[in-house]
């Protein structure tokens, strides 16, 4: 969910720019998606400072018009009990009614713990093509753990793999600080948003965009592309589910992460691109899947287990 200080912030923008003090200047907002799955993010903040982050908690809320979807795509009339079963259990989780602790079905515990065989296991990724792939996923709680996965799919795949460098720098006047944080330590830090420092690509793998670089060709942030062919200094990529096949090239772009948290600013010269055979759960958001496989060595807050769970479309595909 945005931060509530975006939507004021758009707001007040619209009333200085049409003139009217009408909620965002009398123009028609639309904004879509599901309370009850990602809250803001607020770094270091308590519960009550969350809370206070989402636009439900602001006198804006007031002012929308709320639309319900009321046809539950899972309870349709010919659908399974199983099927109806889980819709059931979704909402539970979406409403906090599960409590704390959260039991999955039985059928949510593999037998093969290790993720990469469990969801990919029947399929042979040395010959399969990458459409293929698109519809199944590993979902992870940490960024870290996402990139491994990454890349144990990334080595099964065929072709030769082609590894990206990033060209890392602090962005800063005082040259001590380059002493301080050096290359080497740059190169092991990957922030929320950025790429890796080494990225292995290989022909026919899918990726993610992580900038808006041509949204009005589609290509944005968190658009996933199949490769097509790798060049020393430009990526050619297809949008999946594209008609016309358009090819777009992805060129190296400077990178600065947002995360404030850090001690310091730096610059990552890279790809804004990363694998996405594995994501974080809270980058899924507004994806479907066919089957994902849920990696869960960390502990999940109540809003990203129902972020996980609403991935698929019904509980006999995971």
């Amino acid at each position: 969910m945005t931060h509530v200080h975006a939507f004021i912030a758009v707001d007040r923008l619209l009333q200085d720019l049409a003139n009217c003090s009408l909620p965002f200047g009398g123009k028609v907002i639309l904004l879509g998606g599901d309370i009850r799955q990602v809250l803001p993010v607020v770094l270091k903040g308590s519960r009550s400072l969350t809370v206070a982050s989402c636009l439900k908690k602001h006198n804006l809320w007031s002012k929308f018009i709320k639309l319900n979807l009321i046809k539950n795509m899972r309870e349709r009339e010919k659908a399974l009990e199983t099927e109806r079963k889980f819709s059931n259990w979704l909402l539970e989780i979406g409403e906090g009614k599960s409590g704390d602790n959260v039991m999955l079905p039985d059928i949510c515990y593999p037998s093969e713990q290790n993720p990469v065989k469990k969801l990919y296991g029947d399929l042979n990724l040395s010959t399969i093509m990458p459409e293929e792939l698109k519809g199944r996923a590993i979902l992870a709680v940490t960024n870290d753990a996402s990139i491994d996965l990454n890349n144990q799919v990334s080595a099964c795949l065929p072709g030769e793999a082609v590894v990206y460098e990033a060209d890392d720098d602090i962005v800063s006047d005082d040259p001590n600080d380059r002493l301080t944080f050096p290359v080497e330590f740059l190169n092991s830090l990957t922030p929320t948003g950025m790429p890796p420092s080494k990225l292995n690509l290989n022909p026919g793998c899918i990726i993610m965009l992580f900038r808006n670089l041509a949204p009005t060709k589609g290509f944005c942030n968190g658009t996933r592309l199949i490769v097509t062919k790798l060049q020393r200094n430009i990526i050619e990529a297809k949008r999946i589910g594209s008609a016309n096949g358009e090819t777009y090239f992805i060129l190296r772009i400077p990178l600065i992460p947002s995360d404030s948290n850090m001690p310091f600013k730096f610059k990552r010269k890279q790809f804004p691109v990363r694998l996405v055979y594995s994501m974080t759960i809270n980058k899924a958001q507004g994806q479907t899947f066919e089957k994902i496989c849920l990696m869960l060595n960390n502990p999940v807050f109540s809003h990203g287990r129902h972020m996980w769970a609403s991935q698929v479309l019904n509980l006999l595909t995971r």
